[in-house]
């Protein structure tokens, strides 16, 4: 009979990871499937998941901890390099932005989080604390770099227009009625007009 030994190299993802993916995936599963925040429960994405409600609160204190996990995996890490130029960053951000809320799924996990908030409202709170704060950090960071290097002046109104296409774009997906075509043609598009009205005279 073959033994295993330590030289052996254990193929797949460890059942660690690949059960919190399934748990995450399913609670974002539910979501989607018009299941509310409030109503959500632990016990429902347990059994989505195929996984124990022990195992879920091993990882996750509260179910909220859990949706803030689920929500942060969907929007995805946002990693630009600071030489990269505004134009080029904005870009980039907003066409990951239109391509993720060209999916219905995803828009559907969007409206279920916006109207959290009379019910949930702590969620809708942290979310924007830790995943929609984060995000604008970094463009005030991409922004702050253009302004050093001469590229955009240190203008107020400047910095305001450029948060204008995320609320065009977020609105557009709550009202299921997404940009369509090319992400990058139509996120290119709107950095465009945004800059251009921002910085004429």
């Amino acid at each position: 009979m073959a033994t295993e030994t330590p030289t052996t190299v254990r193929r797949g993802r460890p059942r660690s990871a690949a059960s919190e993916q399934a748990i995450l995936t399913a609670a974002l599963d539910l979501l989607a499937e018009g299941q509310g925040p409030a109503g959500l429960s632990i016990a429902a994405i347990a059994r989505r998941a195929g996984a124990g409600k022990d195992t879920i609160y091993r990882r996750w204190a509260t179910k909220e901890d859990l949706l803030l996990d689920a929500l942060a995996a969907q929007a995805g890490e946002l990693e630009i390099p600071l030489q990269m130029s505004l134009h080029e960053a904005l870009v980039m951000v907003l066409s990951g932005m239109i391509e993720r809320l060209q999916n219905q799924r995803a828009r559907k996990i969007t409206r279920s989080i916006q109207g959290a908030g009379d019910d949930f409202p702590k969620l809708r709170e942290r979310y924007y604390e830790q995943v929609v704060r984060r995000r604008q950090e970094i463009i005030g960071q991409h922004v702050r770099a253009a302004v050093g290097r001469g590229e955009i002046p240190d203008s107020p109104a400047l910095r305001q227009a450029i948060e204008m296409p995320f609320h065009h774009i977020l609105m557009r997906a709550l009202e299921d009625d997404p940009i369509t075509g090319d992400p990058v043609e139509a996120a290119t598009e709107l950095v465009r007009i945004v800059m251009r009205g921002a910085m004429s005279p």
